[in-house]
């Protein structure tokens, strides 16, 4: 009976355990080698054998993290492993922040026009989108009120900086307060896309 090692990078949580549950499914009683190097993968996959009642044995190589999975009914020899790539994930979706009641510097009203047309056409997957400093004005007028209230109909969470809901509270009432210090860390991080 073969190993089958599958290799679970640059993959989402949810991704590398798709993967191991088809591996599972296919292969159900074949010792299994997974290797990782993320803790949040190796709890999540361990709780997922845990549910196939496997046993693993865990070990660590440097930066990386081997789950032996226990073959149900050991064979005599272990032959060569086997390998099956895992698929790469695409790269996450990032949240999206408004700091600017426009885009660009020109006309402030055709900046204003475009950033509504960026927003409307926002993919559904973004995690939230946050309005914050000057992005706040947006918050002023019906028609971007429109936008941001249509986006939140369709699933995408509305984010209003704390500081801004002293501000702006009646205009943003429906949407969700976020801390100053969420989207600020995100933006020093480079993990936010900002307009």
């Amino acid at each position: 009976m073969d190993t089958i090692t599958i290799e679970l990078f640059d993959l989402t949580v949810s991704q590398a355990l798709i993967e191991v549950q088809r591996v599972l499914d296919t292969n159900q009683n074949s010792a299994v080698q997974i290797v990782l190097d993320d803790d949040t993968h190796k709890r999540n996959v361990i709780k997922l054998l845990d549910k196939y009642g496997r046993t693993v044995n865990v070990r660590t190589q440097g930066q990386l993290v081997i789950i032996d999975v226990v073959a149900l009914k050991r064979p005599a020899y272990m032959p060569p492993a086997v390998i099956i790539p895992a698929e790469p994930k695409q790269a996450p979706i990032k949240p999206v922040l408004v700091l600017s009641g426009s885009i660009g510097i020109g006309d402030p009203l055709m900046g204003r026009r475009l950033l509504l047309e960026v927003l409307k056409r926002a993919d559904k997957q973004i995690p939230w989108i946050g309005i914050a400093y000057e992005g706040a004005s947006i918050l002023k007028d019906s028609a971007s009120l429109k936008v941001l209230r249509n986006l939140a109909a369709s699933g995408v969470s509305i984010r209003v900086s704390k500081e801004c809901m002293m501000f702006y509270s009646e205009e943003a009432s429906g949407f969700e307060v976020m801390e100053d210090s969420e989207w600020q860390m995100l933006l020093i991080k480079g993990n936010i896309t900002k307009f």
